[in-house]
């Protein structure tokens, strides 16, 4: 198994394949197959990418010291996408911060078809307001009725000072 990051995201890069806890995902989503490239590695977690109404999740809880001063935490995101539309946002990942019941304490960040990349881009947000609890890193990537776009995530840090 793949140790823990520093700070506590266990398989950061998804490298313990198809058993891929402590993460939970929706079917398909974590992957090793040639059709998009892993950041570093060989498997890396592709949402979205249908082309028709769909939605795929990812997440992972963990805890967060007390005791800290910082946190952040960070992943590498790669967009392609069908859509021709350089205006209207039909396709998105949303990047939340919820408690481990699920409910929605913040949204990080929100990306869409409009993001669109040739590689791979680092993604960085602090954490630090979440010190001293459990919480998890959430992903909910949803796609309309055509023209799929792809939200391709690898390689999370959480770095905790």
């Amino acid at each position: 198994p793949v140790a823990p990051a520093a700070g506590g995201i266990l398989n950061p890069g998804f490298e313990n394949g198809a058993t891929f806890a402590p993460w939970s995902a929706s079917a398909g989503v974590v992957t090793n197959s040639k059709s998009e490239p892993a950041h570093g590695g060989s498997w890396y977690a592709w949402l979205c990418g249908y082309g028709s109404t769909h939605t795929d999740t990812l997440n992972q809880q963990f805890t967060l010291p007390s005791s800290l001063t910082s946190a952040s935490l960070s992943f590498y995101l790669h967009i392609d996408t069908a859509e021709t539309t350089k205006s209207i946002a039909y396709d998105t990942l949303k990047v939340q911060i919820t408690n481990a019941s699920g409910t929605v304490l913040a949204t990080l960040g929100t990306y869409s078809n409009l993001d669109k990349a040739a590689g791979y881009t680092l993604k960085k947000f602090d954490i630090s307001a979440f010190k001293g609890q459990t919480i998890k890193i959430n992903l909910v990537a949803t796609e309309d009725s055509s023209l799929q776009t792809s939200f391709v995530v690898d390689d999370f840090a959480l770095t905790i000072k």
